[in-house]
């Protein structure tokens, strides 16, 4: 019970990160091109990062590739039901409902399941007790297909979709 305490803390960062993500998601977002673009850039560098550390295994760029398949399809679907509306001289933007809600379950899910895993081993350390905790991160992200799965389809889709919104929104064309 008493290792329930050091869960606390970092559950409610989660939650709180989780909420403000799902209201940033659903619905309509204020264009703010400064923001896109270093989530963008975020993202980029945090994939290229943790496609770097594959290289002792190399099976896992078949995960990370089927990762960013799938984000790529998800991202396509997304632009092609997206809309835009001026209100009071400001651009607004949104996709379709089923699509951010499946992206925000995505994430839910693989962070609930991380959370839960890491419960259930010990805590992020019960690979190799003589590891620091940020070794054993990235040996469990080259260890687990599901998780490189689903940060580069995550990486894929807002990577793609948000180069859409920029795109779109310096052409000048809201339909």
């Amino acid at each position: 019970m008493d290792n329930i305490g050091s869960y606390l803390i970092p559950l409610l960062i989660i939650l709180f990160v989780m909420y403000r993500r799902f209201k940033r998601t659903i619905g309509f977002q204020p264009f703010q091109p400064r923001r896109l673009r270093f989530r963008i850039g975020l993202f980029s560098v945090i994939g290229i990062l943790l496609l770097a550390t594959g290289y002792s295994h190399p099976a896992i760029y078949l995960s990370d590739a089927l990762g960013i398949a799938c984000g790529a399809v998800i991202a396509y679907f997304a632009i092609k039901h997206s809309r835009f509306e001026l209100r009071d001289n400001s651009l607004f933007y949104r996709t379709h409902i089923g699509i951010e809600t499946l992206v925000i379950l995505l994430f839910i899910g693989r962070v609930a399941f991380r959370v839960v895993d890491m419960v259930g081993n010990g805590g992020p350390t019960a690979v190799n007790p003589a590891m620091t905790s940020d070794t054993a991160e990235l040996q469990h992200y080259t260890n687990d297909p599901l998780t490189a799965i689903t940060f580069f389809l995550l990486v894929a889709y807002y990577i793609g979709y948000y180069t859409f919104i920029i795109r779109r929104s310096e052409q000048k064309v809201i339909a």
